[in-house]
Parts: C-alpha cells; sequence; structure tokens
C-alpha cells in the first residue's frame, strides 16, 4: 500500500489512555502533580477574611507532630482531606505573606472555631470542622457569581485555609502536654 501523503492524520487511536493531538504545531502539556491550587480564588479569600474588622492578636503555635493531633483530635475524615491539601501548605504560606492584616484570617477561624464548639450541636470533631467549613463557605459564596467559578476550587481552598489554621494550632485542639488535664466541651 503506497502512501501519498507523509504527514497523514488519523483518529483511530482514540479512546482510554490515549492522546490525540490533531493539527500543525499543537502542544500537548501533561501535569502529573495532581491538582493545582487556584491562588487567586485562595487570595481573594484571605483578602475577604482579613477585612473582618476586628482588633485580634493570637500566637502562632506550629504543632509538633500532626499526626498525633490528628489523632488526638480523632478526624478521620479530616484527616484525609487534609492530607489532599497539605502540600499546599506553603501556597498558603506564601500567599498570606502578600496579605495586609493577614493575622485576623486565623483569629477569624479560630473565634468561629471556638463559637460553634461553644454553641452547636456536634457528635465528632469531624462534623465541628463540617461546621467551621460551611461558615467559611457561606461567607465566600455570598458575594460570588456561582457562574464565575468552579465551588471545587472554592472547597479546595477553603480546605487548603483549614489545614493552615490546623497545623497553626487555631483550628481543633492541641494534643496537651502529659502533665495537661484533658476536658472535652461535647454538649
Amino acid at each position: 500500500m503506497c502512501k501519498v501523503f507523509r504527514n497523514e492524520r488519523n483518529i483511530r487511536d482514540t479512546g482510554p489512555q490515549s492522546i490525540n493531538n490533531t493539527g500543525d504545531g499543537n502542544k500537548i502539556n501533561i501535569n502529573l502533580g495532581g491538582k493545582i491550587l487556584n491562588r487567586t480564588l485562595l487570595y481573594d479569600f484571605c483578602l475577604k477574611f482579613s477585612a473582618i474588622d476586628d482588633d485580634v492578636s493570637y500566637e502562632l503555635v506550629v504543632a509538633s507532630d500532626i499526626q498525633d493531633k490528628m489523632e488526638y483530635n480523632q478526624i478521620p475524615a479530616y484527616q484525609k482531606i487534609f492530607r489532599e491539601v497539605d502540600y499546599y501548605f506553603n501556597d498558603v504560606d506564601y500567599i498570606l505573606e502578600q496579605i495586609p492584616k493577614r493575622e485576623r484570617i486565623l483569629a477569624f477561624i479560630n473565634r468561629k472555631y471556638d463559637r460553634l464548639k461553644r454553641t452547636e450541636q456536634w457528635s465528632s470533631k469531624d462534623k465541628l470542622c463540617d461546621l467551621v467549613y460551611d461558615s467559611l463557605f457561606e461567607l465566600v459564596a455570598s458575594d460570588r457569581n456561582s457562574s464565575e467559578i468552579f465551588w471545587e476550587d472554592v472547597d479546595q481552598a477553603i480546605h487548603a485555609l483549614m489545614y493552615y489554621a490546623f497545623v497553626k494550632c487555631k483550628l481543633l485542639d492541641p494534643v496537651p502536654a502529659p502533665n495537661e488535664q484533658v476536658t472535652d466541651d461535647v454538649d
């Protein structure tokens, strides 16, 4: 069989596990790193949270062992979520460096957590984290046009911010020192 066209193209090899890129000058970029954090969206969230007018000072404490803190708080669902977003920690840190009054962001999350812990019904720390997530989501979604953004990006950005707050000991309870008395406020 004689082929008349040297650069003959066809699409016979389509389907699962194949790449079809027809046309002159086309390029294929493959991202093997998984999901990419929408940094612009996260920056917008952080600006919104930092704009909440409240004069709060706080001290950042980094938990000595994140795994121990996850086990202590018994958060199997959020442990999985936090593992999915933990590689965004440096991105969140970088973004927060660009935000004026950034201390308000973690203080806001901490106050939400403390208030929800005292006033709402919750059966587990996972449920309590869901309540914090829901309140952050509500705040963000209240002034966004739903056709403008992908809600998966919103979900990912909020969880990345919650994980950052978790690591900085502003979300959930730190593991007590061996000589501290433990009390849990489950209603």
